[in-house]
């Protein structure tokens, strides 16, 4: 760095252009600052042009012109620095001689600094003129910056990963709660979550009454890594869903790492799934019953899906990403967080990153017993799918659902919007005893409102309307949803 500053007469912090400043050039820029005034850089630079003539065609293009050199940040050679200096704070003594700030704001008593900041740019283009070896460099200049944003686990402690936006709170807290009842007082973990936007209260709510000796918890902003990713997931999925990606980045030492999303109640302890032998497996999941039943006849759209976009050799194994058991190290020889957000970004896929980890890991997932993700039956809906699976995984969701290990709501069928639905009962015995019980009353009580009314048998008719005219089946019909999952 110091042998390019030295081949330099003048560096500038990089100019702006005024169009991303609201304004067609420098002089509009000013007059249109809050607490400036218009009079005051007239009479600034007029004693500029009196005192300095060789400055006046430099004052003119500059102020007129659209790019702007702000903040007074430069390094210069001392003779020039020395010339800029005296030629600044003489034009500002007369002018601090003849100004009235009698009514000025705090903003506008700061006038004399703004007019500096102007007039830096003013002689950067002077010395441009004259020939002077001159360059610009960006403002901030970071080097060598900590990759981990994390604390890491220790060897002992078994680290699980969610994640969640500040609105999921009352849900996420539930979730913990579960997963905190059932940890062994033998053993220690340490839980992550992912997040973007989690205010500080609800963090200080999490510390003060869920962790203890042998559990930690770290919120973990993870905007940085997620700067240049627009990513949205499909239906009522939130786009933290790709956070957890980031596993192979931020724990690419880790022997394994377990991932649960947030809609789930916790019924034994995860130091079981934890130890589960993982061989040469990249993950360890449960299969998606509803998605292999939809395959085998419930939904003939996601089976041309399946053989059209998702490719895989083997759809019964296709499984759900709720809960996951992450290989880390292994992951990584296979592939990165890079690469698996880029697929994120460039593809249309359904399921979001469940889908991506069934390409990149098919033929390596070991597969757990339905038990550790039994996805309930949102609105009633998902059993009659899961009755056209192969009677293998039928028994296996039905044995599941008897012995629970971990119950995961998906679907947009949510308890904490409406008691009745299945396995409801089960959340909210746990979120009878959180801070937050009163506050997912309010909510579903305001939902349930919203949802009665004009406006609800108003929905309610379109969609009989369009069975109507879109039969199970049919060819208009598979358009319609292939249209729907674009679009949503």
């Amino acid at each position: 760095m110091y042998q390019k500053i030295t081949r330099y007469d003048c560096l500038i912090a990089k100019g702006l252009p005024t169009g991303m400043l609201g304004a067609k050039n420098v002089y509009q820029h000013y007059s249109k600052a809050p607490g400036l005034e218009k009079r005051d850089l007239d009479l600034f630079l007029h004693i500029v042009c009196k005192r300095y003539p060789q400055l006046r065609s430099v004052v003119r293009s500059y102020i007129n012109g659209n790019l702007f050199y702000p903040c007074n940040m430069f390094i210069m050679k001392k003779e020039l620095f020395r010339e800029y200096a005296q030629m600044l704070f003489s034009v500002l003594e007369e002018f601090q001689h003849d100004w009235d700030m009698a009514g000025y704001s705090g903003e506008g008593q700061r006038t004399p600094g703004h007019l500096g900041e102007r007039f830096a740019g003013i002689y950067y283009e002077y010395l441009k003129q004259q020939g002077y070896h001159i360059g610009e460099l960006q403002m901030a200049l970071l080097e060598h910056t900590q990759k981990n944003i994390c604390a890491q686990p220790l060897p002992q402690e078994i680290p699980i990963v969610l994640s969640a936006d500040n609105s999921y709170m009352p849900v996420l807290f539930i979730c913990l709660k579960s997963l905190t009842e059932h940890c062994s007082k033998e053993r220690n973990y340490h839980i992550y979550i992912f997040h973007t936007d989690i205010d500080v209260e609800n963090r200080q709510v999490f510390q003060s009454k869920l962790a203890c000796q042998n559990i930690v918890i770290d919120f973990v902003d993870v905007s940085a890594r997620m700067t240049g990713y627009d990513l949205k997931a499909k239906g009522h999925i939130s786009g933290a869903t790709f956070y957890r990606f980031l596993i192979l980045d931020m724990f690419r030492e880790c022997r394994k790492v377990i991932y649960l999303d947030a809609d789930v109640i916790v019924c034994k302890d995860l130091a079981l799934l934890y130890d589960l032998p993982l061989e040469d497996a990249l993950l360890a999941a449960a299969v998606d019953a509803d998605f292999i039943g939809q395959y085998h006849g419930a939904n003939p759209d996601t089976r041309r899906y399946c053989q059209e976009t998702l490719r895989l050799k083997n759809p019964d194994s296709y499984v759900q990403a709720g809960v996951l058991v992450l290989q880390v190290k292994e992951l990584n020889k296979k592939t990165s967080a890079e690469k698996l957000l880029a697929m994120a970004r460039k593809g249309d896929y359904r399921y979001s990153d469940q889908d991506i980890l069934n390409i990149v890991c098919e033929g390596k997932i070991k597969i757990l017993d339905l038990a550790w993700n039994v996805c309930t039956d949102s609105k009633g809906g998902r059993y009659p799918v899961i009755r056209q699976a192969p009677a293998g995984i039928l028994e296996a969701y039905e044995r599941a659902r008897k012995r629970p290990c971990i119950l995961h709501y998906a679907g947009d069928g949510k308890p904490w919007n409406d008691p009745r639905m299945d396995f409801a009962n089960e959340f909210w015995r746990v979120a009878r005893n959180t801070p937050y019980y009163e506050t997912l009353l309010y909510q579903m009580q305001q939902k349930q409102h919203a949802q009665t009314g004009f406006g609800k048998k108003a929905v309610q008719r379109v969609k009989q309307i369009l069975k109507s005219f879109l039969p199970q089946g049919s060819r208009v019909r598979r358009m319609a949803v292939r249209l729907y999952w674009k679009l949503k």
